[in-house]
């Protein structure tokens, strides 16, 4: 059981209650920011005077549970470092567990606590190594390089003496799970610390802080993809990676067909074929007097295709519907076998003098048909574990205005939109 008892500062005689335990060795004063030595007949060592307090929502004396271990809030520090940044870190105390840290920097929340099993002897030289491996976590070392903090204020107990302008140099490495194992080196002695962030809400919750004194970071597009990347679970994230590679990939296979036929005819004319592939389609573009002339396909003696400005037969099916009489180009795409086929142009308008253009292409993809399957997919992923916020009735509608704008040639238009609609929720 740790002892509690009570002392008067003596510059300003304010009541201070001591709670943490045997090891403590200072506590300043909240009123007159006097840094009391508790070892050596209550002398004051220094002064925090003339800085400006942060506004935060954590308070000395708070208690709360930790990953199920009560905690008391008994002291609290700020530091900044060179850019001027300014974050807090409130010392920890349980009479069973000893001390940990809450760290509070706008809006974000962790807990830090100290580890002894780390081998430092290279930080005690001054030399980083990059990457840490421990209990089978990796970590690497952020910016590449280490940074100093420097102490700006101190407020309640303290397990050492902290003065203002004390540096610490820092090495921070980045884990999975949003851990870090940080390095601390001071002047008299070096340590070691593995840090993880919390859910705002629980801690606030833990620790009765007032709702008018919470903040939580709002985090956007970036910080959320961010955080998918440096978590251990990163199927999500490869995940997304994987279909873009997929669509990337496919993108560049649509511009690789194999060009079977070009040619220009004004006559009736007969063309032998073949298709060295039967991976994806076969495409058959027609531009011209389309409506003067008709195609036909066979494979042997089976006729696989035919098409006319009124009719089309294919799969034994006959479809009473073609091309509008207006139209100056179709395009074609089934599926074809490997093979030699024999094409048959017949013009079926005697006294037209224009001719058809018949291109056919093997190893067609449609992105069309494909887009849409993709991005329904990197939906559903982005909605499960990123945009958690989006209803389902959101997501249903994003995906078939998708569908929609492919369609009728508005996929552009309905990229745009949704761009901003998740640029909008990450706000």
């Amino acid at each position: 059981m740790s002892k509690f008892y009570s002392i008067k500062c003596p510059n300003c005689s304010a009541p201070l209650a001591v709670i943490g335990g045997g090891r403590v060795q200072t506590i300043t004063c909240a009123y007159c920011k006097s840094v009391i030595d508790l070892n050596d007949n209550y002398k004051i060592l220094s002064q925090f005077k003339n800085v400006v307090v942060p506004q935060v929502p954590f308070k000395i004396g708070m208690r709360g549970k930790i990953e199920n271990v009560e905690w008391t809030i008994i002291g609290w520090i700020v530091y900044k470092d060179e850019d001027g940044s300014r974050w807090s870190e409130f010392l920890l105390f349980s009479a069973l567990y000893g001390y940990s840290w809450l760290i509070y920097e706008k809006g974000i929340i962790s807990f830090s606590r100290r580890i002894r099993d780390l081998d430092l002897r290279k930080w005690q030289k001054g030399v980083a190594t990059l990457p840490i491996f421990y209990k089978n976590g990796h970590y690497l070392l952020e910016d590449g390089e280490s940074y100093q903090s420097v102490i700006d204020f101190v407020q309640g107990e303290l397990t050492w003496v902290a003065k203002k302008g004390d540096k610490i140099e820092c090495w921070d490495y980045k884990g999975a799970k949003r851990e870090t194992i940080t390095i601390e080196r001071s002047a008299n002695e070096l340590e070691t610390y593995i840090t993880k962030e919390l859910d705002a809400d629980e801690v606030y919750n833990s620790f009765k802080v007032e709702e008018k004194d919470r903040v939580i970071k709002k985090r956007g597009v970036i910080d959320r993809l961010k955080e998918e990347l440096e978590d251990k679970n990163r199927v999500p994230f490869i995940g997304i990676v994987a279909i873009f590679t997929a669509l990337f990939i496919t993108i560049i296979l649509s511009f690789s067909a194999d060009r079977v036929l070009y040619q220009s005819f004004n006559r009736d004319s007969n063309r032998s074929i073949t298709i060295n592939s039967d991976a994806f389609l076969t495409k058959i573009e027609l531009k011209g007097d389309i409506k003067s002339y008709s195609l036909s396909l066979y494979k042997g003696a089976k006729k696989i295709l035919y098409i006319d400005n009124s009719k089309v037969f294919f799969a034994k099916k006959t479809l009473n519907k073609s091309w509008s009489s207006s139209a100056v180009g179709a395009d074609i795409y089934i599926k074809l076998d490997k093979g030699v086929y024999f094409l048959k142009i017949k013009k079926i308008d005697p006294i037209t003098n224009k001719s058809i253009n018949v291109k056919i292409e093997s190893g067609v993809i449609r992105l069309n048909y494909i887009l849409p399957l993709f991005i329904l997919i990197l939906l559903f992923l982005v909605y499960s574990h990123i945009f958690r916020k989006v209803s389902m009735f959101s997501m249903f509608l994003i995906a078939l205005f998708i569908i929609l704008g492919f369609a009728f040639n508005l996929s552009l238009l309905v990229l745009i939109a949704l761009i901003y609609f998740f640029m909008k929720r990450g706000q």
